[in-house]
C-alpha cells in the first residue's frame, strides 16, 4: 500500500478518497486542510494526429466550431494549435 501525503500541508495519515474526475482517475482529500487533489493525473494533452486533423482541416478553410464539434476539442485547443502552426513558418 503506498502513503499518499497532501500536496498542500504533506500530512500523510488524513488522506481519503474522494470520488473520481471526469477523466476516471481517482481524487482524494485531506482531512487535515480539506484540499482535494488528483494523486496522478492523467495528461489530457493534444495528440500528434489531432494537431494534424485540425492543421488539415485549417487548411481546408473549415469553421473552427465545425471543427472542434467534429473532433471533439474546445475551440481554445483549435487556437492553440493554429497559433502554432503559424510560428513555425
Amino acid at each position: 500500500m503506498i502513503a499518499l501525503s497532501c500536496p498542500a500541508c504533506h500530512e500523510v495519515e488524513k488522506v481519503v478518497r474522494f470520488g473520481k474526475n471526469r477523466s476516471g482517475t481517482a481524487r482524494c482529500r485531506c482531512q487535515a486542510c480539506k484540499k482535494t487533489f488528483t494523486p496522478v493525473p492523467l495528461n489530457r494533452a493534444v495528440t500528434p494526429e489531432k494537431e494534424a486533423a485540425i492543421e488539415r482541416l485549417l487548411t481546408e478553410r473549415i469553421p473552427q466550431r465545425g471543427i472542434a464539434r467534429a473532433l471533439k476539442v474546445s475551440r481554445a485547443t483549435i487556437w492553440q494549435v493554429r497559433k502554432k502552426g503559424q510560428s513555425e513558418f
